[in-house]
């Protein structure tokens, strides 16, 4: 006899049922906490490495300014073999305020001559660290050398060292030999959590520093692995000496190859709290779920087949209409059913009207995306005619004067230097205008070299003078300051001291007063822009280098400005190494602007200067076409002078008839030429019966990359842009001279 299985009671269906409606909770509830646990391991990570940039950053300040000080004691005049008593007194004075162990002198075998800390005069002996010596003997660079416990046994220490180099020997070493004391002091600061590791190791992974005291003096087995695999930071998960499971990011020192580590608790028990509460919160629900199945099963039969009829025409996409059920739950259940059929017509008619909402905005947003382009080639070709417009009248300046000082006239150079150095600085200033990018995408190219501080500040405080109304203006150069060099940009430091100056016309009254004063501030050049003007609140303080900020005005503005001077400044001023910082006693008090830059050796005494000869040529030809007529006729008189023979037009046509009787060696051509383009009269030039062989150099103000590359398109060997240099152009032309011999040899 066959049993049939017995069908399951509608109880445990109606359970089933409840329990599989959880199961997407609890998977969702699951995937979200995963994903939450992920996130907090990951921003562990990412805080645990932001720490350790941080720290890094500030170790490696430490260790530089530790250098710094000892390049400075290198420049001593004291260090010599016959003052080296007084060395050793200066020494133990700046040991004692920067809170060193010692100053250690070594010669150039390494060995220690004297001991800040010690009587001076004892024999020479062999440094704690010697390894360290010999890379600094051998690098001719600073090094820092491990952490070790020196002869004295007063704790550990580790050196700095700086070889000192006089005429290109090596006859010293200077060390400083540095507490770690000062660097825990460094980690200290970091206001770690106690549950946190912040640790420094040297090149040898001996420790260093360590926000928590510990008997072992290495990295934890789990950091030293983390450690192994090398590169310049990383970041996972190690146990802490103290057996603190973590997340631990690492960054290596890439001047002394020192390692700083931090180590963030990777234990979260509000996150197995919320696992908790939500694995109760699942079991509850299925609790409910039994209870329900069994009060709901023998009433909801007849109900749920109506239901799902109803269901089922809603699936078919039919109206829906159920009758009166004799369960209230059910019967909303069923105006569910109804409403949401409802619901779904009226969001298919909304979703129609979206679709075609959608394909408006999107051909908007395309006719947009079409002007946006348009308005951009538009702002590219003003851009670039501005520059041709610009540069075209920088060019026959800049050749006349190269004319002019290769004719040698003395009498003329003190203006001749001026204008070549205004020639210049427009140069750069077109060049900037041209490549905004640059600018605004912090590309800004800096052009570093020796400049004597004292004449930048007159040059600002002359250019200051049209503006300055009735308000007094006080020049303060001491004789000392005369002589401060730092390495700067000449522009830019123009351009920070400009900004400064109209800051202080602008908040300051017109009978106030402005002062200017530049002085020596230990190894910094120190720059003072002080008015009696409106002044600042602690608040104004804290954003007036901020980009855009502004202080509070009245309806009126009558200050005006967008916010973007100061924050310029003190872009510019960082990017020459400096600082610059505001003070003021409050409103009606004034404001005082300080900017500290490093001081730099001054450059070499320049040799007597003899006027340049006249340079000879290959005694090649060439055409030269420019509608600038005085940049046409200053580069024929240079190449004149050099030894060629030029013929000049100021048109195209009329340089197509001097090819009837004139066979040229190099064509130098403007691009932007009234008639024909310069690429044109490239391929009649070519095409021309004595133009076949001739090399073709475009000289013009059009200098984006896009016009270098359609100029080579054109046949062009060269492309210059104007002003250039007198040096390039006959470079230029000497070796289209030698192209087209060869070739005409061929």
């Amino acid at each position: 006899m066959k049993f049939e299985r017995p069908g399951r009671t509608l109880r445990f269906r109606l359970f089933l049922l409840a329990a599989s409606g959880l199961l997407p909770l609890a998977i969702v509830a699951a995937v979200v906490l995963a994903y939450l646990a992920g996130e907090r391991e990951r921003d562990t990570q990412e805080n645990a490495l932001a720490v350790s940039r941080a720290l890094a950053t500030a170790v490696d300040s430490e260790l530089r300014a530790s250098a710094g000080v000892l390049e400075s004691l290198a420049l001593a005049n004291e260090l010599q073999p016959a003052r080296l008593a007084d060395f050793h007194s200066l020494a133990g004075r700046i040991a004692a305020r920067q809170d060193w162990r010692a100053i250690v002198l070594a010669g150039a075998d390494g060995r220690v001559i004297l001991t800040s800390s010690r009587p001076f005069g004892g024999p020479p002996e062999e440094p704690v660290d010697p390894e360290s010596m010999r890379r600094a003997l051998a690098s001719r660079a600073p090094v820092v050398g491990k952490v070790a416990v020196g002869r004295m046994q007063v704790g550990p220490a580790f050196a700095v060292r700086v070889p000192v180099l006089h005429d290109g020997q090596l006859p010293y070493v200077i060390s400083a030999v540095i507490p770690v004391e000062r660097v825990l002091a460094v980690v200290q600061r970091q206001k770690m959590p106690a549950t946190s590791v912040v640790a420094v190791f040297d090149q040898e992974l001996n420790r260093v520093a360590r926000s928590q005291q510990h008997t072992v003096g290495r990295p934890s087995p789990s950091l030293q692995r983390l450690l192994a695999r090398g590169g310049p930071e990383g970041v996972g998960p190690t146990v802490t000496l103290e057996g603190v499971p973590s997340q631990t990011a690492f960054v290596r020192l890439e001047w002394s190859n020192w390692v700083v580590a931090t180590g963030i608790s990777a234990h979260d028990r509000g996150l197995y709290g919320v696992l908790g509460a939500v694995a109760a919160g699942l079991l509850a629900s299925l609790a409910l779920a039994a209870f329900f199945a069994t009060y709901f099963a023998s009433h909801v039969t007849g109900p749920i087949d109506t239901l799902k009829a109803a269901a089922a025409a809603m699936g078919r996409g039919e109206p829906v209409k159920v009758p009166t059920l004799e369960i209230s739950e059910l019967q909303d259940v069923g105006d569910a059913l109804e409403i949401a059929s409802a619901e779904r017509e009226r969001a298919s008619r909304e979703r129609l009207a979206a679709e075609a909402e959608r394909e408006t905005l999107l051909a908007r947003a395309t006719e947009a995306l079409q002007q946006a382009e348009e308005a951009g080639r538009s702002k590219d070709e003003f851009l670039a005619m501005l520059g041709h417009e610009l540069r075209n009248p920088l060019a026959p300046m800049a050749t006349a004067l190269h004319l002019m000082a290769r004719k040698g006239e003395p009498g003329t150079r003190l203006e001749r230097e001026v204008m070549e150095r205004q020639v210049a600085h427009m140069k750069r200033l077109v060049d900037d205008l041209l490549d905004v990018s640059r600018i605004t995408g912090k590309r800004l190219a800096i052009r570093m070299e020796p400049l004597r501080l004292a004449e930048v500040v007159r040059h600002g405080a002359q250019s200051v003078q049209p503006v300055l109304g009735l308000r007094r203006f006080d020049l303060d150069i001491p004789r000392d300051a005369e002589q401060l060099w730092v390495a700067g940009d000449e522009v830019r430091l123009g351009q920070v001291l400009s900004n400064l100056l109209g800051n202080a016309v602008k908040f300051t009254g017109p009978e106030g007063t402005i002062s200017v004063r530049l002085e020596r501030s230990g190894d910094h050049a120190q720059l003072t822009v002080a008015d009696t003007g409106f002044g600042m609140t602690p608040e104004v303080l804290e954003h007036v280098f901020d980009l855009f900020y502004q202080a509070p005005q009245g309806t009126d503005r009558s200050r005006g400005g967008l916010g973007l001077g100061l924050a310029i400044v003190r872009s510019l001023v960082e990017m020459h190494g400096g600082t610059v910082q505001a003070d003021s006693e409050g409103e009606g008090h004034g404001s005082r602007l300080v900017v500290r830059l490093p001081l730099a050796m001054p450059p070499p005494e320049p040799t007597p200067s003899q006027p340049a000869a006249l340079a000879t040529g290959s005694h090649g030809r060439v055409l030269l076409v420019d509608d600038n007529k005085d940049a046409a006729d200053t580069a024929g008189a240079l190449l004149e002078i050099s030894g060629y023979e030029v013929r000049i037009a100021y048109d195209p046509g009329v340089a197509l008839t001097l090819l009837d009787d004139f066979v040229p060696d190099v064509a130098v051509l403007d691009i932007g030429l009234p008639g024909m383009s310069g690429h044109e009269l490239a391929a009649r030039v070519r095409a021309h019966r004595n133009g076949g062989t001739c090399y073709l150099v475009a000289l013009t103000g059009y200098g984006t990359s896009a016009d270098v590359a359609r100029a080579h398109e054109a046949g062009f060997s060269q492309h210059l842009v104007k002003p250039a240099g007198p040096g390039d152009l006959l470079d230029a032309v000497e070796r289209g001279v030698k192209d087209s011999m060869q070739r005409k040899a061929s």
